[in-house]
């Protein structure tokens, strides 16, 4: 399996604000799919220890559906 690239991510890193990715941001930056399981995407990930590597750590803030009453 070959190496994840985050050269499009290093600059985010290196401004050290704060930033989010969609999963669809994810696969075009890095250009594979986002991990399925979060607490390996959290803690285990390449992503994770890129992150870890500039004093990130990840946060997933997970899709809401939201059913509304149709009057």
């Amino acid at each position: 399996m070959a190496k994840l690239n985050f050269e499009k991510l290093i600059p985010l890193f290196e401004a050290n604000q704060e930033f989010s990715l969609t999963e669809s941001q994810y696969e075009k930056n890095v250009g594979r799919t986002l991990p399925k399981d979060f607490n390996y995407l959290k803690n285990r990930s390449a992503l994770a220890i890129e992150a870890k590597k500039y004093g990130f750590h990840i946060e997933i803030k997970e899709k809401t559906i939201c059913l509304k009453k149709a009057i």
